[in-house]
């Protein structure tokens, strides 16, 4: 390797080196930074209309205080109606209400969570809970005497035979033929999540409904409803729909509890009701914030925390692209990836952390593959090259307005972020997917898509990884760190890990 590529790629180490060890020895920075907890942006909005009276009355459960978790910066917007905050046992919910005239009435919630350990489903039961409203005296007694061999066991292994018998597999000796026949009559009446529900209370068991919503960056128009049960340690949930078992990973954000539904309107109507919660990570960073705005020091004076937030969170991603680009460099150059150009993959992956990994790659897929058959119909017409594109990019627009149209009407907040994705790109690879199609054939374009689509994955996993947005944002000088990488890139010539294994044969023979 030439001398001047390996004194300006020493040069790329050096400078960030000396600036990290002095910004570490100095002025205390840490080695690592962290990005502790979990920050959540809520927003809910609903339109109310008017029923057999000219006054109208929503009630929505809210995000709850305490253990686990913090509400901060929350704002209500009633318009005509008036807002009353009313808390009921562990609920707290938000009442908008008042007379209403010939228009319907729009009401919005703001607000941001952060989650800590252990969360907020922990508090300990103080009362066993109610049975459910549609069981009657002759279906709790028989309840209480098809539970009654489970009583003397400890409380997890006796929560795990009423959940076996709910879905029909008693445990030995079964119930009497008779009390079974009048238990499947009962079930059948009452329905799986009630009857599930019976048996739990019958049993001892501390028990209540819940509603909440699963914490993932999505839209909602309705909470998802579930039994808790208390084990002795824990509330352990089920879904009411299939009956089984929610993982305890799953984060749920708890809206109504003991039995209260998360909406309810007491006077006039619902027309439509939306949540919509999306990951945010500024709160992640007020530690550093703090301490950077406060100093006077030089280096801490030009740094990206002055920037106005708006357009820090724009920063965070873009400071980690060079990053995406290195590694995209790494999987061509050296592992032999195939991709559609040299930067789609790092564009689709900044695209994919609005739409979410799962809808991004299906959109892309779809779209490429509609884009094709329509490329193959307009070859038909032997355009010029120039309108033949602008025809495309047209129509790929057109596709990804309806995705936007219809992941409105799903209420699925991935497909309304489909505006994001590159359509220039997705214009180009169209036509270089349907080029390689008719040159090299299905195999090739296929692997080509593949291959992009896989470092595109990489790429964004990368820029996601929170605590490398953190240090690439609080030390920028790492990106003459990452300059030098590519100079070395840039001077690499050596074989392709997917050649040695492409010309194997070869090599054996010889």
């Amino acid at each position: 390797m030439k001398r001047p590529v390996l004194l300006l790629a020493g040069a790329f180490f050096l400078v960030p080196a000396l600036l990290l060890g002095y910004r570490v020895a100095v002025l205390g920075y840490p080695v690592f930074p962290s990005v502790p907890g979990e920050t959540w942006e809520v927003h809910m909005e609903a339109t109310i209309g008017q029923g057999h009276s000219n006054r109208v009355a929503l009630w929505t459960g809210l995000p709850p205080t305490g253990t686990g978790v913090t509400v901060f910066d929350e704002q209500f917007f009633s318009g005509i109606l008036s807002f009353t905050l009313h808390v009921e046992g562990p609920n707290r919910f938000g009442i908008w209400s008042g007379p209403l005239e010939q228009e319907d009435a729009r009401i919005f919630y703001r607000s941001t969570l952060r989650f800590r350990s252990p969360g907020p489903l922990l508090t300990v039961p103080r009362r066993l809970g109610p049975y459910p409203e549609s069981a009657g005296r002759e279906e709790i007694a028989l309840a209480q005497s098809l539970t009654k061999r489970w009583q003397s066991l400890p409380v997890p292994t006796r929560l795990d035979a009423v959940h076996e018998a709910a879905r029909g597999n008693w445990d030995s000796p079964p119930p009497s033929e008779a009390d079974r026949l009048r238990w499947t009559a009962i079930y059948q009446k009452l329905g799986g999540p009630s009857a599930l529900w019976l048996l739990f209370r019958a049993a001892g068991l501390s028990v209540r409904l819940a509603e909440a919503l699963p914490l993932s960056e999505r839209v909602y128009t309705k909470a998802l409803s579930f039994l808790q049960v208390w084990d002795g340690n824990r509330w352990v949930r089920y879904d009411l729909e299939n009956l089984q078992r929610i993982s305890v990973s799953t984060k749920v954000l708890p809206l109504a509890r003991d039995g209260a539904p998360a909406v309810r309107v007491t006077e006039g109507q619902l027309i439509g009701l939306r949540w919509t919660l999306a990951k945010r990570t500024p709160s992640h960073w007020r530690l550093h914030f703090d301490r950077i705005v406060r100093s006077r020091h030089f280096l801490d004076r030009w740094s990206y925390f002055h920037l106005p937030a708006e357009f820090q969170e724009t920063f965070r991603i873009l400071l980690l692209v060079p990053i995406g680009a290195l590694f995209i460099g790494v999987l061509r150059n050296i592992a032999g990836f195939p991709t559609f150009g040299v930067f789609m993959p790092v564009l689709m992956a900044l695209a994919f952390r609005s739409t979410g990994l799962a809808y991004g790659l299906g959109i892309f897929a779809g779209v490429v593959t509609l884009g094709y058959f329509l490329r193959r119909a307009l070859d038909r017409l032997r355009l010029l090259l120039v309108p033949r594109l602008s025809l495309m990019l047209t129509l790929v627009i057109a596709a990804l307005g309806f995705l936007a149209l219809t992941g409105n009407r799903l209420g699925l907040r991935e497909f309304m972020a489909v505006g994001l994705l590159p359509f220039v790109i997705l214009t180009m690879v169209v036509e270089r997917f349907f080029i390689l199609m008719e040159e090299s054939g299905f195999r090739t374009a296929l692997r080509t898509a593949l291959g992009s689509a896989a470092v595109a994955v990489i790429c964004y996993q990368l820029l996601n990884w929170e605590r490398l947005q953190l240090s690439f944002f609080l030390y920028p000088e790492l990106l003459l760190a990452v300059a030098g990488f590519q100079v070395l890139l840039g001077r690499y010539t050596g074989y392709r890990l997917s050649e040695l294994l492409r010309f194997q044969a070869l090599r054996t023979r010889a």
